[in-house]
């Protein structure tokens, strides 16, 4: 009789997809903290603070939108109804800010996710990969809120509707890919998307552009598919003439105004000259501060030696030492040209690693995510660098398709990565506590205007809610009932918003183009003006010009003759019909 061993059976062995599903799931609940951080933050200052310039525009542009046309963004077609329907407060149009900024980087995010795993055979199968990217986008959609102010402006629809462009776009390659024919709603969606980005801001052109010849080359957009997309946009254009505004109404003075701007303060030559020189020294810093990490991405991508590794993180720690001490990462429009160049060294390592790494064959699809944020900030007086950090969503796609894409440098890829999202919170929750647009921090407007309706869901400065109070009071005689016509030099859009005014010609008269504000109030006085027999208060902020009185004087109002001095008060001065 012979004897047998008996061996223990073995321990059993973790499931594979257990291990595979610990980094994602690490991922997934790092971002989600991040966009808990900066969401939070904007949910709790929305009933706070209030600009009297850009953010008094754009609500003042909202109130009456359906009355004053003349303007050189049609943002206040998509926001004027949603402005109407919340009752006219300010902090729940922010609230709605929100939830659009998170629901469309979350279809975008999805989209692109989902497009990136036919090229990821290695991925986890489990939706927690999907899952983790999606949330990484959208924590980098929180640099929307670095440094613009905290109401939505004409710069959301463009991006807004170019994630969602980009989103359709991703689902339509993705069905390519497979063999499919993509369903019909995905171009007829790109289609619609289209009119609120061109309505929002004419100059967005280029953004239409690059989004649609993506969809060509990637998503295999044929004839059938084109037809559907310009359905989409037919469509589009018959609802915002048939239920929100008829295009005659709104297309001259679009055109009429932009116009003006293409001669004036926005010409080509002198928008190339302030974009260059304001972007060099930028330029200069990149290349200064983090030159060091965009070579370690360079090496990390084709080496696995732990010299290459070491040096990789050391180079992110120095990076990361320039962002902390003179990044600017406390966020708000006074730290911006600084914090800029961080956001530009992170697409900068994603693009030299990539390349490094051989990643060009799906070159169309990553070179539109790369391209879009620096497309979609054209055509603004601001400084595009400046400007696209706002998408920088669209750069952190790309840096996902690095790390998953290239092992061998995957470890410093996800800590760039991680570190950009950390520095997303800073900038965002900066820009809405610490150093809200053109505002005190959040701890410090504590005080609501009093007898001021238009601001009554907002907490301001003191001093700032005695004072708008208090002229509030000296001219509830002129400004009751709402609807007053104003004219007010400069930048006073928020105070003719805040007196239930509404503005002679344009509604933002530019300090740096009184021609076309003149133009303005000129067409507004001529044949039958629509304030009847209630002629404008006159608002000052500076010194009176000649070019304001002659202007003045061809609508009939004569300062001194038929229109004396109200009031002097908060830095105004008020002329009033005798």
């Amino acid at each position: 009789m012979t004897s047998t061993t008996v061996r223990p059976p073995a321990p059993p062995q973790a499931p594979r997809t257990t291990r595979t599903a610990l980094w994602p799931a690490l991922a997934l609940a790092f971002s989600t903290a991040v966009v808990l951080v900066w969401a939070v933050a904007a949910l709790l200052s929305a009933g706070h603070g209030f600009d009297t310039t850009d953010e008094g525009f754009y609500l003042l542009s909202y109130r009456w939108w359906d009355a004053d046309h003349r303007n050189f963004t049609g943002a206040a077609y998509l926001y004027g109804p949603v402005f109407d329907l919340l009752g006219h407060d300010i902090a729940a149009l922010r609230v709605f800010r929100l939830i659009t900024v998170l629901g469309v980087h979350a279809v975008f995010g999805w989209s692109f996710m989902r497009w990136l795993r036919m090229r990821r055979p290695n991925a986890p199968p489990a939706r927690l990969w999907e899952a983790a990217g999606t949330t990484a986008i959208m924590a980098a959609g929180g640099t929307l809120y670095g440094w613009l102010p905290a109401t939505p402006g004409y710069n959301d629809p463009v991006l807004l509707g170019a994630l969602l462009g980009l989103a359709a776009v991703f689902a339509m390659a993705a069905c390519a890919d497979r063999g499919q024919r993509a369903p019909a709603w995905l171009p007829f969606a790109l289609g619609a998307v289209t009119v609120p980005i061109l309505l929002a801001k004419w100059a967005a052109m280029p953004v239409v552009l690059l989004v649609g010849a993506a969809a060509v080359i990637s998503a295999r957009l044929r004839l059938r598919g084109t037809g559907w997309a310009l359905a989409g946009f037919a469509t589009a254009l018959a609802v915002l003439h048939f239920a929100v505004v008829p295009l005659t109404v709104a297309i001259p003075p679009l055109v009429a105004v932009n116009r003006l701007l293409a001669d004036g303060s926005m010409s080509f030559p002198v928008l190339i000259e302030r974009y260059w020189t304001t972007s060099l020294p930028m330029l200069r810093a990149l290349l200064l501060h983090y030159g060091p990490l965009l070579a370690a991405g360079v090496l990390a991508a084709r080496s696995v030696r732990p010299v290459v590794r070491a040096l990789g993180f050391a180079a992110l720690a120095v990076a990361a030492g320039w962002a902390i001490t003179g990044g600017g990462l406390g966020g708000g429009a006074v730290n911006v040209l600084k914090f800029v160049v961080p956001f530009l060294a992170v697409i900068a390592y994603a693009l030299v690693t990539g390349m490094a790494g051989g990643m060009r064959r799906y070159g169309v699809l990553f070179g539109t995510l790369a391209l879009l944020p620096l497309v979609y900030a054209l055509g603004t007086g601001n400084i595009p660098l400046k400007v696209s950090i706002n998408a920088f969503a669209a750069w952190m796609a790309v840096l996902i398709g690095v790390l998953t894409g290239l092992p061998r440098a995957r470890a410093l890829t996800a800590a760039v990565a991680a570190t950009s999202l950390v520095a997303t919170a800073c900038v965002a929750t900066g820009g809405l506590w610490r150093h809200p647009y053109r505002g005190v921090p959040r701890g410090e407007a504590t005080a609501i205007a009093p007898g001021v309706p238009a601001l009554a869901s907002v907490r301001l400065d003191p001093a700032a809610a005695r004072q708008y109070g208090e002229l509030r009071a000296r001219l509830a005689s002129y400004v009751d009932p709402p609807g007053r016509a104003i004219i007010g030099f400069d930048k006073m859009a928020g105070i003719v918003f805040l007196l239930d005014g509404r503005s002679v010609g344009e509604l933002w008269y530019a300090s740096n183009d009184r021609a076309r504000s003149a133009i303005g109030i000129a067409e507004a006085c001529a044949d039958d003006p629509w304030w009847g027999a209630r002629p404008p208060l006159l608002i000052f902020n500076r010194p009176i010009h000649p070019a304001d009185r002659a202007v003045l004087d061809r609508c009939g109002f004569r300062i001194g003759g038929n229109y004396r001095l109200l009031t002097r008060t908060a830095g105004l001065t008020v002329y009033a019909p005798a």
